[in-house]
C-alpha cells in the first residue's frame, strides 16, 4: 500500500493510521499451562518427536 501525503498534520496521520489494517497481537497466553510442570523439556521434545515417526 502506498500512501501519498502532501501536508503532514496530526489529522492526516490519524486518518492514515485509521486506514491501516490492524493485526491482532500474537501472544503465548493461550498456551500457558498446557504442559505440566516437572517434565524435562528435552525429554518431552524427544518423546513427541518420536511419536511423529
Amino acid at each position: 500500500m502506498i500512501i501519498e501525503v502532501k501536508e503532514i498534520t496530526s489529522e492526516n496521520i490519524d486518518e492514515i493510521l485509521g486506514k491501516l489494517k490492524k493485526s491482532p497481537k500474537k501472544t503465548i497466553a493461550k498456551h500457558y499451562g498446557k504442559l505440566k510442570r516437572g517434565i524435562d523439556g528435552m525429554a518431552y521434545q524427544k518423546t513427541v518427536r518420536n511419536e511423529w515417526s
